[in-house]
């Protein structure tokens, strides 16, 4: 259900703004002029009472807005009386904006994309005729036990994570730009329930099973519909729906076999099933019987049913036995006051076990090929493959196959599909492998490539190509630059190039870690900028010789005054920027669009850093990248102990990254994958690391950004011979911070561990403020300087370059800030590269990376700031390609 409002709140729990706007001349109140609403803070001995709004009325009255009260006391015309809202607290002025701001068209089509038993993830299209530049979407979601949460985004899809299962949440969606709002559009929507609990048979007959479970975990045990199918020999299946906890299936037929599937549904949300076989039972009157079971020389009785007559079935479900092989027929029957049975039975099969090593062999545009090894067991032959591929509409394609690999075709391009294997013996299936797999991205066509700014300058534009798409990556000439999804199809320009010369341009679409064929055309720069640039070259050239001097000789004095700093640094940071010039160097950077970022950020991107990743790129060690162009370099890649039997077990996605004191000061790690999470365990232990900051969420946008590699409550989890365990938990606003401990099982040793968990860093941008970052990083400073020993705290994000570069940076920065009064991003940066690719991995990063260290100068220091010192947050369009 849908449904719009003017909206009455702005901001959450951590957020309490004044706001102030003009109302309109109320009607019949002639000379009293335009009303003027100020928002402040005052207290109130009733709990219920908040009074925070003057206005300018003459006698008091109340006035009703949105179901809530609002008691305005007296005052004169044109002066400020008071107004106090009676109802559950002041939550600030919903639609008041800047003086003079318009009201902006709501988002469309808000829907529900995907849900889970913790999280909800919206979709909805951005406001028609709305310039889709520098605004924020605010999303708020309301649950059953009337808990408010807020949170913003620049996207269009958005997760809302933590939530309880099987529950409703109202959810409000507006649009914001320049300090003016949209109006809300608001749906219901429904966590999936848990699984229902405990399913298993009560009663038989030779026409009918009932069934009985236990309801899903969760908040609210009521208001549940259960769902049964039934599913016979012939493969027909029947459903039907009760909101009991028990259910009698009749109508079946005598002694055939049947597969139950149970699930809870709340609000018309499915949860997953739970799966039952069970059979019927024969009209024919039975009797017990002992089998004595002879298997590997070793003999195990046990009753079973008597058949109806010799030779007939039995069913044999032997204590222990092979997986896939047939249950021995020679079998010793002794009848107790039974008809003579035969003493050879029908030999019965049991399931296989799963296959091995599940993995992509290649990937193309519209198909993908599958690869796996026989399932354990002693015959390794005869068994038959199901390979079952679902898209992202649910619709699914199974096929069966004797080889171990498979060629899935006719796919779309950029597109999820989830891929189910299992194999199959005597017609009997064993448990399926299940692998996510992204078909290869489309290319794009290039459409127009302009000449602009007197030949500096040339505009690129492109088409969307079909399927999904994470980013594009613009190359004119020797420079490159990453570019968001919405970039296709505008013009996007690229500077600093010569007048009267040709530059080839190339694009290529970026999705899940591929890159698609690049699209290349030839650009041309106008002759228009030769004479003027010339001329404009030499007189630039003069004032930079004579600013040069001039600034060398400044610095050299002020040096000459600072105070003495221990030497014995392992790095050092040329081209350091004082801290009192720091302001200014922001400033002159930030003109022109940033265009001195743009320039110091495509010279680090210029520089090579092409170092051997042998180890990285072997075939053994693709499935535990996350993305192929994110590879640590050998030298400084973090080894793993070896496993006895194991190839590649001692690599992990993980490099060394030097800091202030020493060449290994953090380790830099990509967010595990569900197929690394014991090797991230190993690697912490191994590491002996006390720290680790997080600092990407799970789940953003749709997609999986992360592993959920630590327990969800405070039930352990192992990892071959690691144990995990939840011990504490306390959830901010903008980070979560988690105990750990970490115990080996062999060595009886354990290890404490504590997760610094930043969740408000939004996908493929930067925080909306330093502010928010700048707490975390002192809190997590503060664990830092009290935990002396142990290995390097461990940082990741999703790949461990964009938002990790970024924050470790700023950690050293910060810190070299402190001792020296120097502070160098520039060259820190280009060091951090030299180590691992990609570090501060966008424009965006590294631009933050100033606002963040230009905040904490203006922070520390009792002076008022510059005038003109800009911190806050700007619009970039170049994203990241892969993590960001």
């Amino acid at each position: 259900m849908r449904k719009r409002r003017r909206r009455e709140q702005r901001g959450d729990a951590g957020s309490r703004r004044g706001v102030q706007g003009r109302g309109q001349r109320p009607k019949g109140r002639a000379g009293l002029g335009a009303l003027r609403l100020q928002a402040s803070t005052s207290s109130s001995s009733h709990p219920a009472l908040a009074c925070g709004l003057t206005i300018g009325l003459g006698k008091g009255k109340f006035l009703r807005l949105k179901s809530s009260r609002w008691k305005v006391q007296a005052g004169t015309p044109g002066s400020l009386g008071s107004v106090c809202r009676h109802d559950q607290g002041w939550r600030g002025p919903q639609g008041l904006g800047e003086p003079g701001a318009a009201a902006l068209p709501p988002v469309t089509n808000l829907t529900v994309k995907a849900w889970t038993t913790s999280s909800i993830t919206l979709r909805w299209e951005a406001p028609s005729g709305l310039d889709q530049q520098n605004y924020t979407y605010w999303v708020r979601w309301t649950g059953q036990s009337d808990k408010t949460e807020t949170r913003n985004t620049t996207d269009t899809i958005f997760t809302a994570e933590g939530l309880d299962p099987g529950s409703s949440y109202e959810f409000s969606v507006w649009v914001e730009k320049d300090g003016a709002n949209s109006s809300e559009e608001t749906l219901n929507a429904t966590t999936a329930p848990n699984p229902v609990r405990n399913l298993g048979v009560e009663t038989q007959t030779t026409s009918s099973i009932t069934l009985r479970w236990e309801v899903p975990e969760g908040p609210d045990p009521q208001g549940y519909t259960y769902w049964v199918q039934c599913t016979g020999d012939g493969g027909t299946s029947e459903t039907r729906s009760t909101t009991n906890t028990s259910v009698s299936v009749e109508g079946l037929e005598p002694g055939t076999l049947y597969e139950f599937s149970v699930w809870a549904e709340a609000n018309g949300v499915p949860g997953s099933n739970q799966t039952l076989n069970s059979s019927t039972g024969d009209k024919t009157k039975r009797g017990w019987m002992s089998i004595l079971h002879v298997l590997k020389g070793s003999a195990e009785g046990f009753p079973v049913p008597a058949p109806p007559h010799p030779g007939g079935w039995v069913g044999v479900y032997p204590v222990g036995h092979w997986e896939g092989t047939s249950i021995p027929a020679a079998m010793l029957l002794e009848s107790t006051g039974l008809a003579p049975c035969s003493s050879v039975l029908p030999p019965g099969f049991s399931a296989p076990n799963p296959v091995r090593n599940l993995g992509v062999e290649t990937q193309t545009t519209s198909s993908i090929t599958l690869r796996w090894e026989v399932p354990e067991g002693p015959d390794p032959q005869g068994y038959t493959y199901w390979v079952q591929c679902t898209g992202d509409g649910g619709t699914s394609e199974t096929r069966s196959t004797t080889n171990t690999s498979v060629s899935v075709e006719g796919l779309e391009p950029g597109t999820l599909y989830e891929f189910s294997v299992w194999a199959e013996a005597n017609g009997v299936p064993g448990s399926n492998q299940t692998l996510n797999s992204s078909t290869a991205p489309d290319p794009v066509t290039i459409t127009s490539c302009s000449s602009a700014s007197g030949g500096y300058k040339v505009v690129v534009t492109w088409s969307c190509p079909p399927g999904g798409y994470e980013a594009f990556e613009l190359e004119v000439g020797r420079q490159r630059v990453s570019q968001p999804p919405s970039s296709c199809g505008k013009g996007v320009s690229m500077s600093g190039l010569g007048p009267a010369k040709s530059y080839p341009a190339v694009v290529t679409t970026l999705w899940d870690g591929m890159r698609a064929q690049s699209a290349s055309v030839t650009c041309h720069t106008e002759s228009a900028g030769v004479i003027a640039g010339a001329i404009i070259g030499v007189l630039l050239l003069l004032i930079l010789v004579g600013l040069l001097v001039f600034f060398l000789k400044r610095r050299h004095e002020k040096k000459i005054e600072k105070r003495q700093v221990p030497r014995d640094l392992v790095f050092s940071f040329p081209g350091d920027i004082l801290a009192e010039d720091f302001a200014d160097h922001v400033r002159k950077n930030e003109k022109d669009s940033c265009c001195g970022f743009a320039e110091e950020y495509q010279q680090l991107a210029l520089e090579d850093h092409s170092q051997s990743q042998m180890v990285a790129s072997a075939p053994e060690n693709s499935a535990k990248n996350r993305y192929r162009n994110v590879l640590p370099y050998d030298w400084s890649r973090v080894p793993l102990t070896p496993l006895r039997g194991e190839p590649g077990s001692e690599y992990i996605n993980a490099s060394f990254i030097p800091g202030l004191w020493s060449p290994q000061e953090f380790i830099a790690a990509q967010g595990p994958l569900p197929q690394t999470v014991g090797d991230f365990w190993r690697l912490v232990w191994e590491q002996q690391s006390h720290t680790l900051v997080m600092l990407t969420n799970c789940v953003e946008s749709g997609r999986v950004k992360c592993a959920h590699y630590w327990p969800l409550d405070a039930q352990p989890c192992t990892h071959g011979h690691l144990q995990v365990t939840l011990v504490a938990e306390e959830a901010m606003e903008n980070w979560t911070v988690r105990d750990m401990k970490l115990r080996h099982m062999q060595e009886q040793k354990a290890l404490s561990v504590r997760q610094f968990h930043f969740v408000t860093w939004p996908d493929h941008g930067v925080p909306h403020s330093p502010d928010p970052l700048l707490a975390f990083w002192k809190k997590l400073r503060q664990w830092l300087d009290q935990s002396m020993g142990g290995g390097p705290p461990i940082v990741h994000c999703s790949a461990g370059v964009g938002r990790t570069g970024t924050l470790i940076a700023l950690d050293v920065l910060l810190r070299q800030l402190e001792c020296e009064g120097l502070v160098g991003p520039f060259s820190y940066v280009r060091k951090m590269r030299e180590s691992r690719p990609l570090m501060v991995q966008t424009e965006a990063q590294y631009v933050f990376l100033h606002q963040c260290i230009l905040r904490f100068l203006q922070q520390s220091s009792p002076a008022p700031a510059k005038k003109g010192a800009i911190y806050e947050n700007l619009s970039y369009e170049n994203a990241a390609a892969t993590e960001a």
